[in-house]
């Protein structure tokens, strides 16, 4: 006897939704809209970006960080850019591979180096920030400066009772 199971379609319902987001709680519906507006957004998510640039998203997360932030340790780039520990590892070793980082001496934890950006890493933050940024304004262009005030204001409380809840439900 076979234990190979057939499956079946569950059934198509009768209507179909104009938008994902129809009938949907409101908190609901702003998380999966910043989720979209944030993956829209994304400068590294761009095929012309990648390919003008050479380097991925997740890359480019570090070097925006690096460039913003000066040297840290891959502990400190998982916490500032939210990305779990796997995905920065990655891009930590595409990046020393195309010579954009290097590892620096950490005297106060001798395991957990400094990461930095090289000469050529730097440069490619200077060469890529302004066309980040212009990027950005492009998108936010549709709300006026007010409005890109308020909505800063409100994802940044956003974010801080989101990393509140996590914490406290254990869920990181």
């Amino acid at each position: 006897m076979s234990d190979v199971k057939i499956l079946s379609a569950a059934p198509i319902p009768k209507k179909s939704k104009t938008y994902v987001t129809e009938d949907m709680p409101t908190a609901v519906h702003i998380s999966y809209q910043v989720t979209v507006v944030s993956n829209l957004m994304a400068f590294g998510s761009s095929p012309k970006n990648v390919e003008q640039f050479g380097i991925n998203l997740r890359e480019w997360r570090v070097v925006g960080a690096l460039g913003k932030m000066g040297p840290l340790t891959a502990k400190k780039l998982v916490d500032l850019i939210r990305q779990d520990k796997a995905n920065i590892s990655r891009a930590i070793t595409e990046l020393s591979a195309k010579n954009y980082i290097i590892k620096m001496p950490n005297n106060a934890h001798k395991k957990s180096p400094f990461i930095w950006l090289t000469t050529e890493g730097l440069a490619l933050y200077d060469t890529i920030y302004p066309t980040f940024t212009q990027q950005a304004e492009m998108f936010a262009s549709v709300l006026c400066e007010q409005e890109q005030r308020l909505l800063c204001q409100l994802l940044d409380r956003l974010k801080d009772n989101t990393e509140k809840v996590r914490k406290e439900q254990e869920l990181d």
